[in-house]
């Protein structure tokens, strides 16, 4: 028969170690519930706080790469005019290089847009890298 006192160093080794495996890890899922709830809020601030340094911006056929200043601007504009009313992701994935990216639907103003975002890591972050919102005929 084992003596208490010679599992009592595991048991203190279990009670100290086992808080750590409940913390949350932190990553692409907290970022992609931020990105979401910054959209149907319509907040191009706070989504901006996800953008990389350089953004690839697609707003309903308007291609190009911009400051992360400028994305946030432009998507300012963009709420004004189209208030978000709701945001669906309905399809998410990967890539071999690691990037992450989310399709879904918004409801804004009074159209529907197809929305696409990619995620790259960058300095142990998740980051946007390429915004599309795309109007859906």
């Amino acid at each position: 028969m084992t003596h208490p006192w010679k599992i009592l160093p595991f048991l203190l080794l279990a009670m100290v170690l086992l808080p750590f495996h409940s913390i949350p890890e932190t990553g692409k899922d907290d970022v992609n519930k931020q990105i979401v709830a910054a959209l149907t809020a319509g907040n191009a601030v706070v989504l901006s706080d996800y953008f990389n340094s350089m953004v690839d911006l697609g707003i309903s056929g308007n291609e190009d790469t911009y400051s992360k200043t400028q994305a946030t601007q432009i998507l300012k504009d963009f709420f004004i005019k189209n208030p978000v009313k709701s945001v669906k992701i309905t399809r998410q994935g990967s890539s071999t290089d690691g990037s992450q990216f989310s399709i879904g639907e918004m409801q804004a103003g009074t159209a529907t847009f197809r929305i696409y975002y990619l995620l790259k890591k960058v300095s142990e972050k998740f980051l946007i890298q390429q915004l599309q919102i795309q109007k859906e005929n």
